[in-house]
């Protein structure tokens, strides 16, 4: 009795953390989307029209992107399952696991590709490029900002 009592306690305590914690991330991922929104407007130079339709267009990828990222990682996590099994292992499913993580990650590049040349009805080619530069550059920053904060060295 005083261990299913433990369990519950345990569990009462343990899965109000981790709700919070998951509110504190998206907290933090929506200030650093505008962030990047609000700096991405100034690095373009967007006027109010670009604006409207770049981020109408750049959501509309990103839904899509995170669709494949999720079958990405979903499929990550059955192949550490996989691996983390004792007994027999089955190549030719690892391998179909396999293939369908790299078909995947090939679409994404693919989908990434089709966004930014469809954007040459929206911006100038300067703006383009700068718009190639500026995510390289967020995300290193964004990267650098995170392994700081979390007291690791920087890579």
């Amino acid at each position: 009795m005083n261990k299913i009592l433990y369990l519950i306690l345990l569990t009462l305590l343990i899965f109000p953390a981790q709700a919070q914690e998951r509110r504190e991330h998206r907290k933090m991922d929506s200030k650093i989307e505008q962030l990047e929104k609000v700096k991405l407007i100034e690095a373009l130079d967007l006027t109010e029209d670009q604006s409207v339709r770049f981020f109408a267009r750049r959501n509309e990828h990103r839904r899509e992107i995170e669709k494949l990222e999720e079958r990405s990682d979903e499929l990550l996590r059955i192949m550490e399952n996989m691996l983390d099994e004792r007994g027999e292992k089955n190549p030719a499913e690892q391998k179909k696991l396999l293939n369908e993580f790299l078909d995947i990650r090939i679409q994404i590049e693919n989908k990434r590709k089709q966004f930014i040349l469809s954007l040459n009805d929206i911006l100038t080619i300067d703006q383009i490029s700068r718009l190639v530069v500026f995510e390289k550059k967020f995300r290193e920053e964004i990267r650098k900002i995170l392994m700081k904060r979390k007291g690791l060295p920087k890579e």
